[in-house]
């Protein structure tokens, strides 16, 4: 059975970092290819996926969608000197976030055999650590170790109408998730040093 914590886990052997979501997509899909039918971009019911994953032999589909988060870190690499750029804007990080869980539940919703799953890999640690502050204009969307996500999720009055822009409208989850962060990779002793991930099932199989 297809599993996403193996395939980053060997993912993780080859590539130790990604500067762009593009090019974790394309090495993804070039490693699950090995073993998968798999299609890029796909339009499903006008809903764009990253990479929809087919198991030949039992015929389950897998709609993946993928962010890459970067915080500002330096890495030399066989002897070349790599900057990874900072993204910031962690309160729309984590909502983009939870609309993708969103969108896969209306995808696999009363869909025999299709699941969905949703992957964000970032060397920044506010997405994984619980904030000191828990009044934040995103509080509802926080996604940091062992949150639990469900219901309706929304901003907090006081958010501005620039960190609104484009992302006004709450975030509806049927579904309940637990979100559990796993180690990527360790490529320097900085302080964005660290890639970890998470993955958010969705669909019966995981139930």
């Amino acid at each position: 059975m297809f599993s996403i914590h193996e395939e980053l886990e060997r993912l993780s052997q080859k590539y130790r970092f990604f500067a762009s979501k593009e090019a974790f997509k394309q090495s993804l899909k070039f490693q699950l290819q090995e073993k998968f039918r798999v299609e890029e971009n796909k339009r499903f019911h006008d809903y764009l996926i990253d990479l929809w994953v087919e198991e030949p032999e039992s015929g389950r589909q897998y709609a993946i969608c993928l962010m890459n988060k970067l915080a500002r870190v330096t890495i030399k690499q066989n002897g070349q000197t790599i900057e990874l750029k900072h993204h910031g804007a962690q309160d729309q990080g984590r909502y983009d976030f939870l609309a993708q869980v969103e969108k896969l539940e209306r995808i696999t919703m009363g869909r025999r055999n299709v699941y969905g799953i949703v992957v964000l890999l970032t060397n920044d640690h506010l997405y994984w650590t619980e904030p000191m502050r828990p009044n934040t204009v995103d509080c509802e969307f926080r996604i940091h170790e062992n949150r639990i996500i469900t219901g309706e999720l929304k901003w907090q009055e006081r958010a501005s109408a620039g960190t609104k822009e484009n992302r006004d409208a709450p975030i509806f989850i049927k579904g309940r998730y637990q979100l559990k962060w796993h180690h990527y990779s360790t490529i320097n002793q900085d302080k964005h040093g660290e890639f970890q991930y998470v993955a958010v099932h969705v669909g019966d199989v995981y139930s």
